[in-house]
């Protein structure tokens, strides 16, 4: 059975005293001070983190049968390549779709419909979210 494979923000910021920020007291946004040596550097500026965002990644696809025909229910496993581990299980709902959170990877899919016959698929090891 071939099997077709085709995101959010997150604002974040320190805990004040949290490991990895730099605590300056006194000093809020104000201007670069020197360092010992009385040279102002890019290390002597005072700095605010930047908010960061990640994009959320999916993997998602359509089950199909040899003759490309949408296939439903069917268990669908994401296995992490490395390792051969399994990170997911879903069924395709009964057009066939199924879709997967993903993040990292690189990934495979296999799809496996038991019937008469059973008809069983999968993907390349190389896949990653997009």
């Amino acid at each position: 059975m071939p099997i077709s494979v085709g995101g959010g923000s997150i604002r974040g910021g320190g805990v004040r005293g949290g490991g990895g920020i730099l605590a300056m007291p006194n000093k809020r946004h104000g201007a670069a001070q020197p360092n010992f040596a009385g040279q102002i550097t890019v290390s002597s500026k005072p700095f605010r983190s930047q908010p960061f965002s990640t994009k959320a990644f999916s993997i998602t696809g359509v089950t199909k049968d040899s003759a490309g025909t949408a296939l439903g229910s069917c268990v669908v496993e994401l296995y992490l390549t490395l390792g051969d581990v399994v990170v997911g299980i879903t069924t395709s709902d009964a057009s066939g779709n199924y879709s997967f959170p993903a993040t990292g990877g690189p990934y495979y899919i296999v799809a496996y419909k038991k019937g008469s016959p059973d008809v069983a698929g999968t993907t390349v090891n190389t896949l990653t979210g997009a």
